[in-house]
């Protein structure tokens, strides 16, 4: 470039700075700064989902909840509600106010029943079920459970599923169209 330019000393400040700019883009001082920003942002990255994996953990924690559970032996046929059920061991999980789910011993789910709690003087010294025997099948009646001061009255069976409603009556075969009206007494068109 000094040869081009006459009368140009080459330490002029000019030149001196076009080949220090030149000396710096040789150094490529860009892939320094992607390096330090790609690092930057990878640590973001992994703080963004460790925040993330962790929320899901405690969302998922604060959902999950414990179940009271109250394992009975019944050495004989017993009801609730309309049901009978046959001797054998029975779990009864308490799973929300005022409602008890009934497992056999295969762990599933046979009924669902529903109680209210009444408060008794002291808390009860062993838990236990008391059933009435005013009729051939003993019902269960009461749940005493161990060191409460409630007594939960059971009150019947809450059904599962609903029964399907009856199917709707079919129209006469003389209706060839819903349009039609059939005249009736009553009717004024």
């Amino acid at each position: 470039m000094t040869i081009l330019l006459p009368d140009r000393d080459s330490r002029e400040p000019n030149c001196s700075v076009l080949v220090a700019a030149f000396h710096a883009l040789q150094r490529k001082p860009w892939q320094q700064l992607a390096l330090k920003t790609r690092g930057a942002i990878g640590q973001l990255l992994l703080y963004v989902l460790f925040a993330a994996s962790l929320a899901i953990l405690l969302a998922s924690a604060a959902h999950a909840r414990t179940v009271e559970i109250f394992h009975a032996d019944v050495p004989f046929k017993f009801s609730v509600g309309n049901r009978t059920f046959r001797p054998g061991r029975y779990d009864l999980v308490f799973v929300g106010q005022d409602l008890i789910a009934v497992r056999d011993s295969h762990s599933h789910i046979i009924a669902s029943v529903v109680t209210r709690s009444r408060a008794i003087d002291g808390p009860a010294p062993v838990s236990k079920l008391v059933f009435s025997r005013r009729d051939k099948v003993p019902q269960l009646k009461q749940i005493w459970l161990e060191n409460r001061t409630q007594v939960l009255d059971v009150l019947g069976e809450e059904m599962v599923m609903r029964p399907a409603p009856p199917p709707p009556a079919e129209l006469p075969s003389d209706i060839t169209s819903l349009f039609e009206r059939r005249p009736a007494p009553g009717y004024r068109y």
